[in-house]
């Protein structure tokens, strides 16, 4: 691929391949890990709160991005994952208390807040304007093929050397991330000099988000998907584990059929781009995750849940991966950080009220019934497409002209 002879893009996607990989295996590992080790439930939401409570930080962490360099952001970030990644692995290997598993888990988060906003600004100065579509779809298929990878392969190893070994891997992934970045050089415009206070900064990308009608349909519609899809790795974790006696070996393959679907779907999302908008894209795509997440539990049956959640990741791959490139097209690179934290933050803000939500019913009601509550709220954001909202994302880059602060 031609992006790949362009040395500096091809050492931020081979580092973020391999930090992918390593995120993939922690995050299979870590909810295994807690279930097998205390045998509850309520452990199991507990450890899920403390992964999406950080999410909501990011609100106002683009005004950050926007001011530091975006490179450096980034080696920081994975620079502070890989010593609490590290030290997860320590305090499992020696079977120290639960709530220190879950303290560090927190704090593993908080540290990679700021780290998505930057990646997704420093795209652009990597490989130009003119490729960002292309890059971001090569991403989002890296992406789905490193946790795929994770998933399938991380079953078979968390069965034979445990859980502590994999969160290790995972702290070894995050050194390769950061030694690639070392030698990234990217040209980013100078940061400007100015009086405005932090506040006015974020009020910046807030009033470009809000003057379009579409975005804000979007946002809530993400809100709503991501309250009630919060708990779902949790409680498909306890559904291997227990209707479907499973191991964890299982609960990789049945979770790397999702992510084989988030690769079929990026390798359709040119296809689907030029025959239809992104408004029926994103309609259909929640309309047929929701319909999937809820049949998750009308039979008891591995081969029937791998294939319902392929099905969800074809999906959610084109809806995710069309609209990641038509965001990073139409919003102006100055505001780009704010703007992207903000949409990240105001989507995800649910998360943690999902889990506990949905974590705590996980406890009281059968798990087939959680899917169901689960996979209809997701059918209705997408329903919500349907109203008569205008498509106004085209006027997002004079709105940014507009909103810009000199």
């Amino acid at each position: 691929m031609s992006l790949l002879r362009n040395r500096q893009y091809a050492l931020l996607f081979s580092g973020q391949l391999i930090s992918m990989l390593g995120n993939s295996l922690f995050m299979l590992a870590l909810p295994w890990y807690v279930y097998l080790s205390t045998g509850s439930k309520a452990d199991l939401a507990i450890v899920g709160f403390a992964q999406s409570l950080p999410g909501a930080t990011a609100l106002f962490a683009g005004v950050f991005v926007d001011r530091w360099n975006k490179r450096k952001t980034l080696i920081g970030s994975d620079a502070i994952r890989l010593v609490l990644a590290l030290a997860v692995g320590i305090v499992a290997l020696f079977g120290w208390p639960f709530p220190l598993i879950v303290m560090l888990v927190l704090l593993l988060q908080f540290a990679g807040v700021c780290f998505g906003p930057a990646e997704a600004v420093l795209i652009p100065m990597v490989v130009g304007e003119e490729q960002v579509a292309a890059a971001m779809g090569l991403n989002q298929s890296g992406s789905a093929t490193a946790q795929l990878a994770g998933q399938v392969g991380g079953g078979a190893l968390l069965t034979a050397l445990g859980a502590p070994l994999l969160f290790l891997l995972d702290g070894a992934s995050f050194l390769v991330s950061v030694l690639s970045l070392l030698f990234i050089r990217a040209s980013e415009p100078p940061r400007r000099q100015t009086s405005t206070s932090f506040f006015a900064e974020w009020k910046e990308g807030l009033a470009l988000v809000v003057r379009s009608k579409l975005i804000i349909l979007l946002t809530v519609a993400a809100l709503v998907t991501n309250f009630a899809t919060a708990a779902f790795d949790i409680a498909l974790t306890a559904w291997v584990r227990g209707p479907l006696h499973g191991t964890a070996f299982w609960l990789g393959i049945i979770g790397g059929a999702f992510f084989v679907g988030v690769i079929g779907g990026g390798a359709l999302l040119g296809m689907v781009t030029k025959r239809v908008s992104l408004r029926v894209t994103l309609m259909v795509g929640l309309v047929v995750a929701g319909v999937c997440i809820g049949s998750v539990g009308a039979f008891a049956d591995a081969y029937w849940t791998m294939g319902i959640l392929l099905v969800c990741g074809v999906s959610i791959g084109i809806l995710n991966g069309s609209l990641g490139a038509m965001l990073v097209t139409v919003i102006p690179q100055q505001v780009r950080g704010r703007v992207f934290g903000l949409l990240g933050a105001l989507s995800t803000i649910a998360t943690p009220l999902g889990m506990a939500v949905f974590g705590g019913l996980m406890i009281y009601i059968p798990l087939a019934a959680l899917f169901a509550v689960m996979g209809s709220l997701s059918l209705l954001s997408g329903l919500s497409f349907l109203l008569p909202v205008k498509d106004d994302l085209a006027n997002l880059s004079s709105m940014g002209q507009d909103t810009s602060v000199s």
